[in-house]
């Protein structure tokens, strides 16, 4: 009796240490990443350096997503506008992924991405309407398996273009140099007649006080509260300086840089 205790003690110990050395192999393999900074300005996964592949996403929630689906080697774009160094990532990798939005800002993160000349090979598109981070981990792994190739994302997803009277257009064009360096706005009807300008510092109360502006060419940035008045007053057109980090775009407005325009 004493020999089988013996013997059955140290089999138990044995099976335990077993068990216990599994469990931590398990969790190691398991265990959700942190977001770390990979640049000043930029944050990403833990191996979004080391590893020969790389998923770009928009921004520090989208990150936490794909941490919690076990993904590592991942890079924040930090919106539109995109910092060199996630360019230049991406041209050290043998594979790149962007996992988009489900709306025109997703859309407008690859478009600026390629025009950035950043090395894309895949694009995975969230449903209509959702964003990444609305996306359980195992709704972004499905996402993954389901990817397409560069070009036929271009073919099939590329944002819809909205349909601008050409009097706006031509106008905003006419206007681009003009605006450049002056910190001034000037506010446009559908048919491209001057409404109004105004400086830049004035632009948000003047929008909210009219009711008939269509477009808006200024040397400012695009932040997500004039974008959100402009959906409301019904605006068709936004030309600025440059485009801040956007977190929602309304499908009725297009939005451009004054050096897009013609």
């Amino acid at each position: 009796m004493e020999r089988a205790k013996d013997i059955m003690q140290k089999w138990s110990a044995s099976q335990r240490s077993e068990v216990i050395q599994m469990l931590s192999q398990v969790s190691e393999a398991s265990e959700v990443g942190r977001i770390v900074s990979l640049a000043p300005g930029v944050d990403g996964g833990p191996e979004a350096e080391s590893s020969d592949a790389l998923f770009v996403v928009e921004g520090r929630a989208d990150l936490a997503v794909l941490l919690r689906a076990g993904i590592k080697n991942i890079v924040a774009t930090n919106g539109v506008n995109i910092p060199q160094y996630v360019i230049n990532l991406t041209h050290k990798k043998k594979e790149v992924t962007v996992l988009a939005d489900g709306d025109r800002v997703g859309d407008m993160i690859v478009k600026e991405l390629l025009r950035r000349g950043a090395k894309i090979d895949y694009v995975c598109k969230a449903p209509q309407g959702m964003e990444v981070e609305e996306m359980k981990p195992i709704e972004i792994l499905d996402l993954i398996s389901k990817r397409m190739d560069l070009k036929t994302y271009l073919a099939t997803h590329a944002a819809v273009k909205q349909v601008i009277p050409e009097n706006l257009l031509n106008k905003a064009g006419e206007l681009k140099e003009k605006i450049r360096e002056t910190f001034m706005a000037v506010l446009l009807d559908s048919e491209g007649e001057v409404i109004e300008e105004v400086p830049v510092s004035q632009l948000f109360q003047r929008l909210n006080e009219l009711d008939s502006v269509a477009g808006i060419v200024f040397d400012g940035i695009v932040t997500q509260r004039l974008l959100e008045l402009a959906f409301m007053k019904d605006v068709k057109l936004i030309v600025g300086e440059r485009i801040g980090s956007l977190e929602k775009m309304p499908r009725d407005i297009v939005v451009k840089t004054l050096d897009e325009l013609k």
